[in-house]
């Protein structure tokens, strides 16, 4: 058992979301950097300001049990069609939510993670489109010697 870290996590995630042929655009981002604009569809990754990770100790011995909390967003390109619309159509916000959703569900990453989920938190308006923010969070053991 290997010690997964936040890189590992990270390039999971975008392996993931690369697999989405809707999505043009998949980036990380710091905490610190500026709001994106995406053109079509995409997804940022960043890690919020609190500390990502929480660490539990359930087993005896060198293991710990860690979930780490990162934050999605994806970015759809608005249409111009009423609200209503948007959230129904082929690609608008139910589908996105969706088809996210079922992309992290219960992945273990070839056993190294116990569990993941990815859960919509808010709708964004943005300039070009909107943002729906969202939290992947995965469980998995740790072995630290």
């Amino acid at each position: 058992m290997a010690t997964q870290k936040l890189e590992d996590i990270i390039n999971f995630i975008e392996t993931q979301l690369n697999t989405l042929s809707k999505l043009d655009k998949v980036v990380y981002l710091g905490a610190d950097d500026p709001d994106p604009q995406v053109k079509d569809y995409g997804a940022i990754i960043y890690v919020g300001l609190e500390e990502p990770v929480e660490r539990e100790n359930r087993h005896i011995g060198p293991h710990l049990t860690e979930t780490w909390q990162i934050n999605v967003d994806v970015i759809i390109k608005r249409k111009t069609s009423t609200p209503r619309t948007t959230v129904s159509d082929t690609y608008g916000t139910s589908y996105w939510i969706d088809t996210v959703t079922a992309l992290f569900l219960n992945k273990t990453n070839s056993g190294a993670f116990v569990r993941t989920t990815w859960f919509s938190d808010e709708v964004e308006e943005i300039n070009s489109g909107i943002k729906l923010k969202g939290l992947f969070t995965c469980e998995l053991l740790n072995k630290y010697t």
